[in-house]
């Protein structure tokens, strides 16, 4: 999460921005590190994520679903957990340039998960945080035959298209049956995605 602070000076202190609104579907694939108590379950983890998203100038909002999925398991207890963590939540964005094709953006999200632990189901709400770096440009809709030629292919409707990377950290307290103590699941994930839509 070092890369937070240096993102959030940046932002508030970058250049201003031009108009950018419209829509966008975004998805991501990323590396988690567990935290916490559910770290006795699994110490890391694949994530991916998928969202509908619409932006007017420096914000946007997003709606997602995703996931974790362990690939490493930790103590005895890890028998006692189904291996995955469904997400899903809300993210709000403020995004700032500081050339013509990179963006500097930082985000707050508010969530939810749920799982299968001792048996029986968790869920729970979270919150997090994350600053990222993102490369936008315009490019045709043919291009996306071909991703890597996407911002260099000109010919036919255009689209906006968007790579990104991020630092992310995220808390979530998950609540099981009347009785059992809460299972609290903190996480910090690096993670890098693509983004394609209208003028966002």
């Amino acid at each position: 999460m070092r890369l937070v602070p240096l993102v959030i000076a940046l932002v508030a202190t970058g250049p201003a921005a031009a108009r950018a609104d419209g829509y966008y579907f975004t998805e991501s694939l990323g590396g988690t590190r567990v935290h916490d108590e559910l770290s006795r379950f699994t110490r890391s983890g694949a994530s991916f994520r998928i969202a509908l998203g619409m932006r007017e100038g420096h914000w946007a909002l997003e709606g997602w679903l995703g996931g974790l999925d362990s690939y490493t398991t930790a103590l005895d207890d890890a028998s006692y957990w189904s291996g995955s963590l469904l997400m899903y939540g809300a993210d709000v964005k403020y995004l700032q340039p500081v050339s013509r094709h990179f963006q500097l953006y930082v985000r707050g999200r508010v969530s939810a998960a749920q799982t299968h632990l001792f048996d029986d189901d968790y869920a729970g709400r979270g919150l997090g945080i994350a600053a990222g770096i993102q490369l936008e440009g315009k490019g045709s809709v043919l291009g996306l035959l071909a991703w890597p030629l996407f911002f260099f292919f000109h010919k036919g409707p255009q689209m906006t298209g968007a790579l990104w990377l991020e630092d992310g950290y995220d808390f979530y307290r998950l609540h099981g049956p009347a009785g059992r103590p809460a299972v609290d699941a903190a996480m910090t994930t690096i993670s890098g995605g693509f983004a394609v839509g209208t003028d966002f």
